[in-house]
């Protein structure tokens, strides 16, 4: 399998509000040595991904490792005592417990079996999201070190069997990343590291997620730029520079660092991707709708991504959610668009919601229809972005309570296919079995709500 490194930044809305990067000293082309591979001959351009996150591991996620947060509220039983990510899990517990607590959850939660299994499923390809703390810190940060020594196992495990790794990283401030970059830039593109691994990195991700509504594009996207351009400058092997959309519409980023016979030699080539999320969960308007409507929906989000023209995308992050109900997915202290309750109890209707939430990881209450649609919702997404991308990156492998981000679960249940061609409902983008009713189709009681629904990118 692959193994894509995606040094994808996940800024927070605080983080990304805050964006204050400057250029200065930006290296130009006539800088980058000219010992650069440009004519190395592995590419991810050419590589067809076929993916799998591995989320809540090096970089928690409540919502995926619940275990980890409810022990501070074991006594008191206030939810207010639980922290809502790793900087305030570290910060609660402090520097000696929570490394003792990390270590063993680093240890446990990934092991090379897993890997191995990865590979028996059909995946060429991981993602591993890793915080900008397990390279620097600021001075004020409570995070622990260690997290570093597990991705480097990863990179490990992932050549074994013939994965492609990639990472993410999470930062405060954009400077700080830059140098993070050049550190990572540094290690894993060298010519030594590469003599052993230089077809295991895919290639990196130098920000996951910014949000582009909220940012002036020009700084990131002379960001963007230096990223790439540091990482010619200080790599010696030619992986994929990959720059997340921003959630900006398909074809924006077209015309950045297209060189298309306009450059020669080793400036032509640039080796770029476009990262593209997409989830169906995060605004009032996509949920309680059909899966008909949902399947126009993908077949539509996925026509446009194809017709990009200048450099080849994946759609990196995708889950099987068609609820927002998952314990935690929005947030510890927050609830649920589905239910209607806080921070979204105005949502999608006044003083009503969707319906309950209570089943939604339990099983033995899912009704055939909730499970053959979320089986269509599957399928329909694996049939389009491997028909109008480079292919795709399912989040996430595995969870302690979840259905409807776990691959594992999904496979146990029979809903996602093995092989990933092996499809019950979706044929060259038509649903063979259509079903008959306009509602939402989930099986939990609820009401049907009429809107439009926009696809969101997150």
């Amino acid at each position: 399998m692959l193994v894509w490194s995606l040094l994808s930044l996940c800024l927070s809305l605080k983080v990304v509000m805050g964006f204050n990067y400057t250029v200065a000293n930006v290296t130009s082309f006539s800088n980058i040595t000219d010992n650069y591979n440009y004519t190395n001959s592995h590419t991810s351009n050419d590589f067809q991904y076929m993916g799998v996150a591995l989320g809540g591991w090096l970089l928690l996620e409540p919502y995926i490792t619940p275990s980890l947060f409810l022990e501070f509220n074991a006594t008191s039983k206030n939810v207010s005592d639980i922290p809502d990510d790793e900087y305030h899990y570290c910060e609660y517990l402090g520097q000696d417990e929570a490394i003792k607590r990390l270590s063993n959850h680093w240890d446990t939660f990934y092991n090379e079996s897993d890997f191995e299994a990865i590979k028996n499923y059909g995946f060429n390809m991981v993602r591993i999201p890793i915080g900008y703390w397990a390279f620097d810190m600021l001075p004020e940060d409570p995070y622990v070190l260690g997290a570093q020594e597990y991705l480097d196992k990863a990179i490990d495990w992932a050549h074994k069997y013939d994965l492609k790794p990639g990472w993410q990283d999470k930062q405060e401030y954009v400077n700080l990343t830059l140098l993070v970059l050049q550190q990572i830039y540094i290690k894993y593109g060298s010519q030594e590291f590469s003599k052993e691994y230089g077809d295991t990195i895919l290639g990196i991700e130098v920000l996951n997620e910014p949000l582009g509504p909220k940012l002036d594009m020009s700084k990131l996207k002379s960001f963007y730029n230096q990223s790439y351009l540091d990482a010619r400058a200080y790599q010696d092997t030619n992986n994929t520079i990959v720059f997340h959309d921003a959630f900006q519409s398909a074809g924006y980023w077209d015309n950045f660092l297209d060189s298309r016979g306009k450059l020669s030699g080793r400036l032509q080539n640039y080796n770029i991707m476009i990262d593209h999320h997409h989830y169906e969960v995060f605004s009032s308007g996509q949920l309680g709708v059909s899966i008909a409507q949902r399947i126009t929906n993908i077949k539509n989000y996925s026509s446009g991504l194809g017709d990009e023209s200048s450099h080849p995308s994946v759609v990196g992050e995708w889950s099987a959610a068609l609820t927002d109900c998952t314990p935690w997915l929005n947030s510890v202290h927050y609830g649920s668009r589905w239910e209607g309750t806080y921070p979204f109890t105005n949502n999608p209707i006044e003083d009503k919601s969707i319906g309950t939430c209570a089943n939604i990881n339990d099983w033995s209450k899912w009704t055939d229809q909730h499970k053959r649609v979320t089986q269509k919702f599957i399928e329909i997404q694996l049939d389009q972005y491997e028909s109008n991308t480079k292919g795709w990156i399912f989040w996430c492998y595995k969870t302690e309570t979840t259905i409807e981000w776990d691959f594992k679960r999904l496979v146990e249940f029979d809903l996602f296919p093995q092989p990933f061609s092996n499809r019950t409902y979706i044929k060259n983008g038509t649903d063979t079995a259509p079903d008959k009713s306009g509602a939402s189709q989930v099986g939990m009681s609820m009401v049907v709500v009429a809107g439009v629904m926009v696809a969101l990118i997150v």
